[in-house]
């Protein structure tokens, strides 16, 4: 099935904005040394503490979050929170869709199963507070999926989209717009570098194409230290000279020597696919 990893995806997925932080106060697991807790949002610090699961027993997790909610002055209300949000991620493994349906009908089952899952952990406001933005995703997603079905032409199907685009609220709208726009932007990168400059410029014009190009500059340099220092890690990571303990704080100096503390989160998500990919478990 097309969408068989939504289930997967729509409890993970949805849109933040510029993270705040805040110092840990329990030892980190090793994939979050020289991190700071993220809180954005409730659901960012409880995603924070749970990516560690693997790593850390569930007790363990639960009670590094304890600590740190012992330390902030709305630790007490939020720690009920989390609670709820344990029973809610375990409500979520229960989850199995019928045989036999297509991919609109899939995406409505899950849509509305994770709805009555958030229901039944949550009141309307905290629903609304912790997955507005994923329950969104999901709408918007089983909307293009059911325009798409129509088998209408290219320009009818981008007005009833901008529509249903039009219905969002304006920080929203603008977010799906930009997504949309990307896609197109991604579909460029077949093209000759000639040719996708012009078509670029026609979609955003001279001077977004101009900064577009420049992010591109930059993000090819990100991408060469990023190999750098992965080839520098393994390296650190097939030492023995060093102990388990000795190997991670080196790892943790190379990564602050390479990149600023604002990319560590990215890298360290470099760093696990490098390792999924080799086979490798940390």
């Amino acid at each position: 099935m097309a969408f068989a990893g939504i289930l997967l995806v729509s409890t993970a997925i949805y849109l933040t904005g510029n993270a705040q932080e805040e110092n840990a106060t329990d030892t980190p697991a090793p994939s979050q040394i020289g991190t700071d807790i993220d809180i954005s949002s409730d659901r960012d610090t409880f995603e924070y503490f749970l990516s560690t699961l693997g790593e850390k027993e569930l007790g363990e997790v639960q009670e590094a979050y304890n600590e740190f909610a012992e330390t902030v002055s709305y630790g007490e209300q939020q720690a009920t929170l989390f609670e709820k949000y344990l029973t809610y991620r375990e409500s979520i493994a229960s989850v199995s869709s019928p045989d036999g349906l297509t991919d609109i009908e899939y995406l409505r089952f899950i849509h509305e199963k994770m709805q009555q899952l958030q229901a039944n952990a949550f009141s309307s406001q905290e629903q609304s507070r912790l997955f507005y933005e994923e329950n969104l995703a999901r709408e918007m997603t089983i909307k293009k999926a059911e325009l798409q079905a129509l088998g209408v032409d290219d320009q009818t199907y981008q007005d009833l989209w901008q529509q249903t685009l039009n219905t969002l609220p304006p920080d929203m709208k603008e977010s799906y717009q930009n997504a949309e726009l990307l896609g197109h932007i991604n579909n460029l990168a077949s093209l000759d570098s000639d040719e996708k400059s012009y078509r670029l410029t026609e979609l955003v014009g001279e001077d977004a194409a101009s900064r577009i190009h420049a992010l591109e500059q930059e993000e090819n340099a990100f991408d060469a230290s990023v190999q750098a220092y992965l080839k520098e890690r393994e390296t650190l990571l097939n030492d023995n000279s060093y102990s388990e303990d000795e190997r991670l704080q080196a790892i943790a100096d190379l990564r602050s020597n390479h990149f600023s503390s604002d990319n560590h989160r990215r890298v360290r998500g470099l760093e696990n696919l490098d390792d999924e990919e080799k086979n490798r478990a940390l």
